[in-house]
């Protein structure tokens, strides 16, 4: 008897963890393959490294404004191999519940190296041959080299080496002013390094509504942050050990130059074509269900080449580990996917933004709060930035987008929203915590419903109704003697 899996994963990063680990929690025999590292970009080179990158960058900018709050104000002594050190401990200690030590104590077959399809029921693994029933592809993305006149023969970094970093650059230029060039951007700039970020876009973070773009582009002004938009980068070359990065005829020179313009699909090598599963430019094609054109393989996260972000490719592999063990379906492709850029301040939003609910529909209602007018922003002296709800006119909830710090964390309440049919009524009626980030979404919904309530003829009908009850109700008042 032929020795077969149940369910054979490809690719151990976000989606092929959480859908070898759904597997062995149903009872399904699973075999997860990768061919580098568990834990893929997000544990090693992506968000984890990052985000403690990008908080070591604001404990030093907090040093430098520590004044605002009656302290006195520190230049802090960089040493970037130290941080450096710090991001390799956060490394390791969310690799310690992933390792392939903890994977098999789930019950998880773990199996290292490449995987090439021999047909559409097995793949070759250095040359050991493996069958499963059922297939997940998860093999996430890589980072894009634009084909720019000398760059291939240039030494720049991605998001996948910048980390290996042991000294800080003194000039440092950013290719895409996308999320991971700003975050980056930003954190080096904190630390000390003269940032310059260059991308052919109108604006940065072209993903974002443009009034969230405008903060942050005034933050990074203000804090120092060359921005170039608009430009094309013509050619890159090395000229005196520096890098020299010509845009639009301007010469932008630095040390280290950092290549941030995108990341596609990572299919090759998996030999799609004996299997009979279809992939285009953006990735492997799939269905609603994440079916790809074989119905028993599946595929999920970024190789699929849509939404590339760590949360959205581990729900899609629970999602697609399911659909492949268990009877009937459901939905691989959400209505509603949030993100956030973890700039400060940060920016978050899920649903329609204000221009794409305007092109959707004639009318359209905007309710937007300062985040000025959050104590708890007064308190912090992070003020900068806003909450807007997208709603239609009978108040139920489009899009939503914060800019703010925390603003990460305050999308997840819009997303429930969202995805419940909430109206911006059922915000304002619901308590937040004071006083906390959150409270905004609160003021912003509250002052919606209460502009439509008391302004025009409802807030005319709504004055007298209250005169009239007040009096009516008072008449024991009145009557009684002094």
């Amino acid at each position: 008897m032929p020795d077969v899996r149940d369910l054979i994963v490809i690719g151990a990063g976000s989606a092929g963890l959480a859908a070898a680990s759904l597997a062995a929690r149903v009872g399904a025999r699973v075999t997860l393959v990768e061919s580098h590292r568990i834990g893929g970009d997000c544990t090693w080179t992506g968000c984890v490294p990052s985000k403690t990158l990008i908080h070591a960058a604001g404990v030093a900018h907090g040093m430098r404004r520590a004044e605002i709050f009656g302290l006195p104000r520190l230049e802090p002594k960089v040493d970037l191999g130290a941080v450096m050190d710090r991001v390799r401990a956060a490394i390791a200690r969310v690799y310690a519940f992933e390792s392939p030590e903890a994977l098999i104590a789930l019950g998880i077959e773990v199996v290292f190296g490449a995987a090439r399809f021999r047909d559409q029921w097995s793949i070759e693994v250095e040359g050991r041959i493996l069958r499963g029933r059922r297939f997940v592809i998860a093999t996430g993305a890589s980072p894009v080299i634009p084909s720019i006149s000398g760059l291939a023969a240039t030494r720049h970094v991605t998001y996948e080496t910048i980390f290996g970093l042991t000294a800080l650059p003194s000039r440092l230029v950013v290719l895409g002013a996308g999320p991971v060039g700003l975050e980056l951007g930003q954190a080096f700039r904190r630390f000390g390094s003269h940032v310059t970020i260059l991308d052919q876009a109108p604006r940065i973070l072209p993903i974002a509504d443009p009034e969230a773009s405008a903060v942050v582009a005034r933050r990074f002004g203000d804090e120092g942050v060359e921005l170039r938009t608009g430009v094309s980068v013509d050619r890159v070359t090395t000229r005196d050990r520096s890098i020299v990065v010509t845009a639009n005829g301007t010469e932008y020179a630095a040390d280290t130059l950092l290549v941030a313009i995108g990341r596609r699909a990572s299919v090759e090598g998996l030999a799609l074509e004996r299997a009979g599963v279809t992939a285009n430019e953006k990735g492997v094609v799939v269905d609603t269900r994440l079916r790809t054109s074989r119905r028993h393989i599946y595929a999920a996260g970024d190789v699929t080449g849509a939404f590339q972000f760590t949360h959205y490719a581990a729900w899609q592999g629970l999602i697609a580990a399911r659909n492949a063990l268990l009877p009937g379906w459901m939905r691989g492709i959400p209505p509603h996917v949030p993100w956030a850029v973890f700039t400060d301040p940060e920016v978050s939003h899920v649903g329609a933004t204000e221009d794409e609910a305007r092109r959707r529909a004639r009318d359209v209602h905007v309710h937007r709060w300062p985040v000025t007018r959050v104590d708890r922003a007064q308190t912090t002296g992070d003020d900068d930035g806003f909450v807007k709800l997208v709603a239609d006119p009978g108040g139920r909830l489009l899009g939503a987008t914060v800019v703010s710090a925390q603003a990460s964390e305050l999308v997840n309440e819009l997303v429930l929203a969202l995805d419940r049919g909430l109206r911006v009524d059922d915000l304002a009626r619901t308590m937040h915590a004071y006083p906390t980030y959150g409270v905004a979404i609160q003021q912003a919904a509250g002052e919606a419903v209460l502009g439509r309530l008391t302004l025009g003829w409802r807030g005319r009908l709504l004055r007298a109704t209250a005169r009239r009850w007040v009096r009516w109700t008072s008449r024991a008042a009145e009557e009684s003697p002094a």
